[in-house]
């Protein structure tokens, strides 16, 4: 497969799996541990994991473990979208070709605009900051605004800060906001929705990554409130619930993708916030089972999803690529009409089907490996060459055909090809193949 589609693949399956425990789970859905699926699903969208076998020395992984050649060959040309993949041509209808890049362009000016919107409403809250608050005794940092122009926050990717509206602190359960907002800023929340818009950006071809910045803005809301209201009373969880109906109804000047949803607007109030509300408030009045069952699952549908998603590692096959002295001899077009044949030689040639690809590769081991030259793609790997013979066919114009015999070495792993030598050229009147 494709690296880009391997890693489509791998982030999807902790999203798709976070989604099965949401409906199967219902009111007994574990959010904490939704949001180290999707974390895992981030990480596996962008980081290309595939390429670490190619980074492993060749016995590192058991034999039983690695895709055989055959499979290795079928599935390095199986999804690829545009490419041309042994002589043939995947035809896609012109709409399709102009659908996907509007679509793209769109994905792209998605994401600007909800960054520069951000940074737009970030800095004007920054703006409005009027005063530093450090309570070194009962731990808190924050920054003071004034009433109405927004409410509680958390601004910044990486120097994040707290922002307040003044008025704030003097309510009973501030504490409990004050503990949402600091857990929206130690769990870096801005910082991984803005890696959620990248996904988009780069997978935007899948729809599960669009699934996995809507799942997190309501994750990340809902883990929040439930530590701003651990280890407090019932009565505390209801007061706390009440603050939130009541910020409800207050503006923001925030995009949707940004901003928590402590406040909203009331346009929404009975449609989609209304019921993450709900759902919210739900969560955050039911008591939490800690015990070392509950603790053992996470652990173990973390683990089955890491193992999951890191498998597509064994299904990455680069296209093979070669050096700047294979290429040497390989760019020749002028393929010479003469000579020296022999009969060893010759036998072996025969023997080859050139009908699927014009350069066969037979390595120490007499295995033939059909070659499809790529010279832009260049897998990153800690090579393991052998040793072999290449084969390179070409049609004449009179009909036969020039075969050119080439001494070079291999790499096991990922089919890159170097220290190429021309060893013999045989000529054919008539081609056989």
């Amino acid at each position: 497969m494709e690296l880009l589609v391997c890693m489509s693949i791998a982030g999807s399956i902790p999203v798709v799996i976070c989604l099965l425990l949401y409906i199967i789970q219902r009111k007994d859905y574990n959010y904490i541990l939704g949001r180290r699926l999707l974390l895992t699903g981030v990480f596996f969208y962008l980081v290309p994991v595939q390429l670490v076998k190619y980074l492993l020395p060749k016995d590192a992984l058991p034999e039983t473990m690695l895709i055989g050649r055959k499979a290795d060959s079928y599935l390095s040309g199986s999804l690829s979208f545009w490419s041309e993949k042994q002589g043939d041509y995947i035809w896609l209808p012109q709409w399709f070709n102009i659908f996907a890049r509007v679509w793209l362009a769109g994905i792209i000016i998605f994401a600007i605009y909800e960054i520069v919107k951000y940074w737009r409403g970030a800095h004007s809250i920054r703006n409005y900051i009027f005063e530093k608050i450090d309570d070194p005794e009962d731990n808190l940092t924050y920054y003071l605004i004034p009433d109405g122009i927004c409410g509680p926050c958390t601004i910044g990717f990486f120097r994040q800060k707290i922002a307040i509206p003044e008025s704030f602190p003097l309510h009973p359960d501030f504490i409990m906001v004050y503990k949402h907002e600091h857990t929206h800023l130690k769990n870096h929340d801005n910082l991984v929705k803005l890696l959620c818009l990248f996904v988009l950006c780069l997978h935007w071809m899948n729809p599960v990554a669009y699934l996995l910045l809507f799942l997190y803005i309501d994750t990340a809301e809902i883990v929040s409130d439930s530590a701003a209201v651990d280890g407090c009373t019932k009565e505390k969880r209801q007061d706390y619930a009440n603050l939130l109906v009541l910020e409800a109804a207050t503006s923001d000047i925030r995009p949707a993708v940004w901003k928590n949803n402590l406040s909203g607007h009331k346009r929404n109030k009975e449609g989609k916030d209304f019921k993450t509300l709900k759902r919210r408030i739900n969560y955050m009045m039911k008591e939490k089972r800690k015990g070392m069952l509950q603790r053992g699952i996470m652990v173990a549908v973390s683990a089955l999803t890491v193992v999951a998603s890191a498998g597509t590692v064994m299904a990455y096959a680069p296209a093979p690529s070669s050096d700047e002295s294979f290429e040497e001899f390989m760019s020749d077009d002028s393929l010479n009409d003469f000579g020296d044949i022999y009969m060893d030689d010759e036998t072996i040639v025969n023997s080859l089907d050139f009908s699927q690809c014009d350069s066969i590769f037979i390595g120490t081991d007499g295995v033939q490996v059909m070659c499809q030259e790529d010279t832009d793609t260049y897998a990153l790997c800690t090579h393991s060459m052998v040793d072999g013979t290449f084969y390179s066919h070409a049609k004449n114009a009179s009909g036969g055909c020039t075969v050119k015999l080439y001494t070079c070495q291999k790499c096991e792993k990922c089919g890159y090809r170097a220290n190429a030598k021309l060893y013999k050229t045989i000529t054919y009147v008539t081609c056989p193949h």
